[in-house]
């Protein structure tokens, strides 16, 4: 019979997400994904180094001085040959032509006009976010290391599906324009610096009792226990009938716990949770639930779970939104106090509010651009960003 529940879907470890635009893809392979550096043209010296010319050699010196001086004068009148056929052509007001046809001319004016209407806002706004989050954000090892992760996590992905990165990303992901890993690397590296910068500005925003509030609310204790999960058929069709059927086997569980001895009690219970848990993510490790806090677990299991002492097990069956539960507790951290770890609280909590509002991305980033005094003078591409902005502050009113 196949074990499922919705108990372990809400407690699985996450990474860090960050990301407002990172994309996911629906569809995960069998196996599982093992887990910016911006292109920088290097500073290269050449140092030239004098040769010492004896007497004896000032005949084939000459010689030489003489063929090389030819060869010189030959590559410069080739160089301006190159620089000279290669230049753009301009027309009288100057304005560069950039390709012309039956006699009509493209300028580069005119490509600009032609851009700036089909993405040019946008593609000024991201130019002008990252230089923002350049001077926002410095990169940790750690953000370093989050973005290679999530770059080889699609990489794997275009293994997986045997396509190249470039049609992965086009066909699965919807995201276009990227041809190899460097560049998509970059493309993830910007992205997540620039979420860095805007949820930093949310967070300094954010009030001192805000925090403390979401402090309180969030930050837990970190506990690790074995549990045991007896799940309540949710298709019965006499649903107080399978309630107590769960419970009953829960109870029938406690009684064999109570009359194992101390020494035996952890084998006991792994054997157990082997044979009868409906979780399907711990089952087979016998019940181990590790490292978890009261965020996004269910507010019984956790305090049920909090209470134990280290090696205490449930005697009465506790109820969650997934069943009936025995637990045993193998260990606790406790949480680091507020000021400790507040850099933390601000960052998560302004995470939170960009989860809960889509708008506030874009109206925060409006936010940070102005503190940066952003002028833009394209008449055009002002009133393409003035309506966006608009847009998202009406949207979130809704």
């Amino acid at each position: 019979m196949p074990k499922n529940t919705k108990e372990n879907s809400k407690d699985k470890k996450t990474t860090k997400t960050s990301k407002k635009n990172v994309v996911k893809v629906e569809t995960k392979p069998e196996k599982t994904p093992e887990k910016k550096v911006s292109d920088v043209k290097p500073e290269v010296e050449f140092n030239r180094k004098d040769k010492v010319i004896t007497s004896d050699s000032n005949n084939n010196f000459k010689i030489l001085f003489i063929v090389t001086l030819c060869v010189a004068v030959v590559l410069i009148a080739a160089l301006i040959y190159t620089i000279y056929s290669k230049r753009v052509p301009k027309l009288k007001d100057g304005d560069e032509i950039v390709a012309t046809i039956n006699g009509k001319t493209v300028t580069a004016d005119d490509l600009f006009e032609a851009l700036k209407e089909s993405n040019g806002a946008s593609e000024l706004v991201n130019l002008i976010d990252e230089y923002i989050a350049d001077k926002e954000i410095t990169m940790s090892k750690e953000d370093e290391d989050y973005v290679d992760e999530v770059v080889d996590y699609y990489v794997d992905y275009a293994d997986y599906y045997q396509t190249d990165l470039a049609t992965f990303l086009a066909n699965y992901v919807g995201l276009n324009g990227i041809s190899n890993k460097d560049e998509f690397h970059d493309y993830i590296y910007n992205d997540y610096k620039k979420t860095l910068a805007i949820t930093k500005f949310i967070g300094d925003q954010a009030l001192e009792d805000d925090l403390k509030k979401y402090y309180t609310e969030n930050y837990s204790d970190t506990l690790t226990v074995k549990h045991i999960l007896i799940e309540v058929d949710s298709e019965a069709e006499d649903k107080d009938k399978a309630d107590k059927e769960a419970y009953d086997k829960a109870v029938k569980l406690i009684k064999e716990l109570n009359e194992t001895s101390a020494k035996n009690l952890d084998s006991k219970f792994e054997k157990l949770a082997k044979e009868n848990s409906d979780d399907t993510a711990t089952y087979s490790n016998g019940g181990l639930k590790k490292d978890f806090t009261k965020k996004g677990t269910d507010e019984a299991f956790y305090n049920a779970s909090l209470k134990l002492k280290d090696g205490e097990y449930t005697k009465e069956p506790v109820k969650s939104s997934s069943g009936y539960h025995i637990i045993l507790k193998v260990s606790s951290t406790a949480v680091e106090e507020y000021d400790a770890i507040k850099d933390d609280v601000k960052k998560s909590y302004a995470e939170s509010l960009l989860s809960e509002d889509d708008t506030l991305y874009t109206r925060k980033w409006g936010e940070l651009r102005e503190q940066y005094k952003l002028s833009i003078n394209d008449d055009y591409i002002k009133k393409t960003y003035e309506d966006t902005l608009k847009k998202a502050d009406e949207d979130s009113k809704k």
